[in-house]
């Protein structure tokens, strides 16, 4: 069942900036996004399933949304723009079927635009070469696969509801997250450095080689600013990359929170991984079409590291270490 509030009318004269719905609000992606857009001056809601966990800021209002539940046909939250940011099953064969209910109640409610957050995965795993919005898609995995479906169903809702569609394929993102203490899952990001924190010893699953294009939060914000401020265009539907300028790999990674841990306790960290017997393949991330668009933001991951071992501190409260020992 949706509900709380009916509408996102602005309280502080601010309504001149759209007013925007996040689904999936609570999540690792739209928490920090909520928080961001409320700062900027957007009448903003996140909807999310249940009513917990609770955001600081009093103005993030607050509705209940279970995606998956067909059966709900209440009103949602009027937003002239909605951005959705899905948790996706990945063996969820009921995809399209959430993704255009939800759509077509949007639409009811007086939505204009939707922005989907999807993932670079959907060019392959492992991805390979240089990767532009124009390269064929390549899905080998459930999660990308499901994000394919959606990406479907909403190109063809962007004619049938006259929608503007921004398709985000997102790498993997880094930066702090207000909820991390409540999650039963966390990002690599994240667990790495709890790991660091906790154990003094990062063990990577993957091979060491394994490339990762690293998208900071604060640059993601950036980008996402361009597209909020476009004039709308029904029926439209851009599909963007959305990462940083480079790639690294998952063992220079940990070695760089493995540093930064050190740095911060004076204890050394360690970094073990699997053997390696032929190297990964590579990938170039083209985010040439966001850049044209949004132009240079700041892309500082070591300031974004910072701020997840700061999450990460803050859950290592006394009572909390007690618990995990």
């Amino acid at each position: 069942m949706s509900g709380l509030d009916d509408s996102l009318a602005s309280d502080d004269g601010t309504d001149w900036l759209p007013s925007i719905l996040v689904v999936g609000g609570t999540g690792h992606v739209g928490a920090a996004l909520c928080n961001f857009l409320i700062e900027r001056g957007h009448p903003v809601a996140a909807a999310s399933r249940t009513a917990i966990p609770v955001f600081e800021s009093p103005s993030i209002r607050r509705t209940q949304l279970d995606v998956t539940d067909h059966t709900d046909a209440s009103p949602l939250v009027k937003s002239e723009t909605a951005v959705i940011c899905p948790w996706v099953e990945d063996t969820d064969e009921t995809q399209p079927a959430w993704i255009k209910n939800l759509v077509e109640r949007l639409a009811h409610a007086g939505t204009d635009s939707v922005v989907y957050f999807s993932t670079m995965w959907v060019y392959g795993n492992p991805a390979k070469g240089l990767l532009t919005e124009a390269t064929p898609t390549a899905s080998t995995k459930p999660y990308a696969t499901a994000h394919l479906r959606n990406e479907s169903v909403l190109t063809d809702s962007a004619q049938e509801l006259g929608l503007d569609v921004s398709i985000l394929r997102m790498s993997n993102l880094v930066g702090p997250d207000p909820f991390y203490q409540d999650r039963s899952k966390v990002s690599f990001a994240h667990e790495l450095m709890e790991m660091a924190v906790r154990d003094k010893v990062i063990v990577l699953r993957s091979p060491p080689s394994t490339p990762r294009n690293l998208l900071t939060r604060t640059l993601l914000h950036h980008d996402l600013v361009a597209l909020l401020n476009r004039t709308t265009e029904r029926g439209r539907v851009d599909t963007f990359n959305m990462g940083s300028r480079s790639t690294t790999t998952m063992v220079e990674l940990a070695r760089q929170v493995a540093q930064l841990v050190e740095g911060y306790d004076g204890v050394p960290v360690r970094v073990e991984h699997p053997g390696e017997p032929v190297a990964q393949p590579t990938f170039h991330l083209d985010t040439t079409r966001i850049r044209s668009l949004a132009g240079p933001g700041t892309d500082n991951l070591t300031a974004e590291l910072e701020l997840v071992l700061e999450d990460i501190v803050r859950s290592h409260e006394p009572d909390t270490r007690t618990r995990e020992q």
